[in-house]
């Protein structure tokens, strides 16, 4: 049996939601899975009021928090306790997310190797009509006796999981539950568990690299840690050949999902890396291309299918769904602006042409006519703005640029930055990129979600 400390976990709040509410309680017991090692309990005071339904709950109001200290009075002995534990609770997701809202508001990043009893004795008792506390309180005969208040919940809790480790031949099932379901020897062997552990829980992108330190794989995640826990877990030949060659683990943390998309995109465009596929062409089956490489007076721009063929001979400018969507688009253009057909190449479609056999006389004075198509095609939005969101830390936010009315560049300005200008958003631009792909991505994260925007 390896020796490991566990960290039994309740708190109280003064509601459920961990971005929105406060802790008012808090009690850890600390163990070796067969004796209690030390102790902490204290009231917390939230820094705002108790709704009268939490009190009716869990017994703790306003008067009995107004003397006890803050949680960043309480944080580093918090801390003391769950050094080197594993960190246990019923639910254990609320209990950790609570006390780690609270540690990133001080601007410290908590981390830690989570286990639910919950899900512990579902695992190894099958069969009972509920996990709840209360049906396990019953269940194993354990006495409670102020329900709903951390120090005895913990307690209660720390006699359950006592309960059912000592029962368990091995800890293999506890590192099953600990490690999300994934086993350490499907990991490449220069990548530790404890690495994994590691990772941050929080938006960003992560490179997969082999002993030579060339990046294999690129992907993006809400939530880093997650990610790669799931990425290692799922059988298939991707996790195989990342097995088999992959040897190190790095990320960059971005602050929220847009930017983690925004960055994958422009680190899988410039890595190449092996094990990655193409970049979401699944919903972008066809592109508009320009030619730059053509001698003759005709052919430009070309309709295709979007992929790597196409993208190592020309320049990418529009992104369509089919084929009929595409070759739609350029049909239109040809007529609403008077251009010559032969400018467009489609393996489907022959475009008709308003130079009514006058096409040469068109090729005499094509070139702004080319510029143009080229710079109204890029054109995705239907202004300038910039969107703000959250940054890496509680001292900056990030932002993503509009300008000339397609994806410009993102970046990170201080909180209390005062930017009033297009120019100074320009000048804080960390990364500036052409692909097409970006705008996509920013209309479809737009559709989803509500952001800031600052219009320009």
């Amino acid at each position: 049996m390896k020796k490991r400390k566990y960290a039994i976990v309740d708190i109280e709040t003064t509601g459920g939601m961990y971005l929105r509410d406060k802790i008012t309680e808090i009690a850890i017991i600390v163990t070796d899975g067969k004796k209690i090692i030390s102790e902490f309990q204290s009231l917390v005071h939230p820094e705002r009021s108790i709704p009268y339904h939490i009190t009716g709950i869990t017994g703790i109001d306003d008067q009995m928090v107004s003397d006890a200290p803050k949680f960043y009075e309480v944080a580093k002995e918090v801390l003391a306790h769950l050094e080197g534990c594993i960190f246990v609770a019923h639910n254990v997701n609320f209990d950790y997310n609570f006390i780690k809202e609270e540690f990133r508001s001080l601007g410290f990043a908590f981390n830690k190797k989570k286990l639910c009893t919950v899900k512990l004795t579902r695992s190894t008792i099958p069969g009972l009509r509920s996990y709840g506390l209360d049906s396990l309180v019953r269940h194993f005969g354990i006495e409670v006796k102020n329900r709903h208040r951390a120090y005895d919940d913990t307690l209660a809790t720390y006699k359950i999981f006592k309960y059912i480790i000592k029962d368990l031949a091995n800890e293999y099932h506890i590192d099953q539950l600990i490690n999300l379901g994934l086993d350490a020897s499907v990991l490449p062997k220069g990548m530790s568990m404890d690495e994994v552990h590691d990772a941050p829980e929080t938006a960003g992108v992560y490179y997969l690299s082999n002993q030579y330190d060339r990046v294999l794989y690129v992907g993006k995640a809400k939530n880093i840690k997650t990610r790669i826990f799931q990425h290692f877990r799922k059988i298939s030949r991707k996790s195989n050949n990342i097995h088999n060659y992959v040897d190190k683990l790095h990320y960059e943390e971005t602050g929220n999902e847009l930017i983690a998309l925004l960055l994958e995109l422009y680190e899988i465009k410039r890595l190449s890396p092996e094990l990655n596929k193409s970049m979401k062409r699944q919903n972008f089956a066809y592109a508009i291309y320009y030619n730059t490489r053509t001698t003759e007076p005709k052919h430009v721009f070309i309709v295709g299918k979007n992929n790597k063929a196409n993208d190592l001979k020309y320049e990418k400018l529009k992104l369509f769904s089919s084929k009929m969507s595409a070759d739609g688009f350029v049909q239109n253009y040809i007529i609403e602006h008077d251009l010559c057909a032969s400018l467009f190449k489609s393996r489907s479609k022959i475009f008709e042409c308003p130079c009514i056999q006058n096409c040469a006389q068109f090729f005499d004075h094509n070139s702004d006519q080319i510029e143009q198509f080229i710079s109204n095609i890029k054109n995705e939005f239907e202004d300038d703005f910039i969107i703000t969101l959250p940054g890496r830390n509680d001292e900056e936010k990030s932002f993503v640029m509009i300008h000339e009315k397609r994806f410009w560049g993102f970046g990170y300005v201080s909180i209390d930055d005062v930017i009033i200008s297009g120019e100074q958003w320009n000048d804080n631009i960390s990364f500036q990129f052409w692909y097409p792909e970006a705008n996509g991505i920013i209309k479809n994260f737009l559709s989803k979600n509500k952001c800031k925007m600052i219009h320009l």
